[in-house]
């Protein structure tokens, strides 16, 4: 019982701060912004349960996608995507403007200020699961730049022993967009490459050796 109340204790702010963590930028969840000092050991048991109780899909950071996606799982950088697109739009509103109907009819005619980067990925980060896949992704720190110079949304391998591919997959909210980390991608891992996917809000297209589908096409795929 202390156990199980110790549990919920240390699951209870990542699970506040979920729709915080993925209207940044890198999405990733931040430990000191729930407790400073705070380490990933110590909320490894909090992670296992949000993933194994359906309630959220964790996304590990693959360092090497080269040579194997659970080979190179990094845990100390995931994200945490809601299992339920529905139940994250009512997690990032309070009750009170939940109450109002008008909110839903607000954000179907897009004329409420909503992060659609992190609802569109939240939707293809459930699709992923549902086919039984695990939730990669991948990023490379430039040390030029100061930034992350290749960021992509999600890795799905294709599970062979002998000739080992991955598919790198980019998630588009917008109908204009850059696909350049893309491309910086194929330059590192151009040979264990199988089919690069784009994710978008408009209809199939292929340019060059890149596939652009929208969203109920993923199941397609794999």
């Amino acid at each position: 019982m202390i156990c199980g109340i110790f549990t919920l204790r240390t699951v209870a702010p990542i699970f506040e701060n979920i729709p915080a963590y993925l209207s940044t930028h890198e999405k990733k969840i931040v430990l000191s912004q729930i407790e400073p000092g705070a380490v990933f050991d110590q909320y490894e048991d909090p992670l296992f349960w949000l993933d194994d109780s359906m309630i959220c899909n964790l996304c590990y950071k693959c360092n090497d996608p080269n040579v194997g996606l659970s080979l190179n799982k990094n845990e100390t950088y995931v994200k945490c995507y809601m299992g339920d697109t529905g139940l994250l739009v009512s997690h990032s509103f309070n009750e009170n403007e939940l109450m109002d109907q008008q909110l839903y009819k607000q954000i179907m005619d897009g004329k409420l200020a909503l992060n659609e980067g992190m609802l569109y990925e939240n939707v293809i980060a459930q699709m992923i699961t549902a086919m039984d896949k695990k939730l990669y992704f991948y990023t490379r720190y430039s040390e030029e730049k100061h930034r992350n110079d290749i960021e992509i949304d999600f890795l799905i391998s294709n599970d062979s022993k002998v000739k080992y591919r991955i598919n790198p997959i980019e998630v588009k909210s917008s109908k204009n967009y850059t696909t350049t980390s893309l491309g910086r991608f194929k330059e590192v891992f151009g040979k264990k490459i199988e089919t690069q996917i784009i994710i978008h809000p408009k209809n199939f297209s292929v340019d060059n050796d890149v596939i652009k589908i929208p969203p109920y096409m993923l199941w397609c795929m794999f």
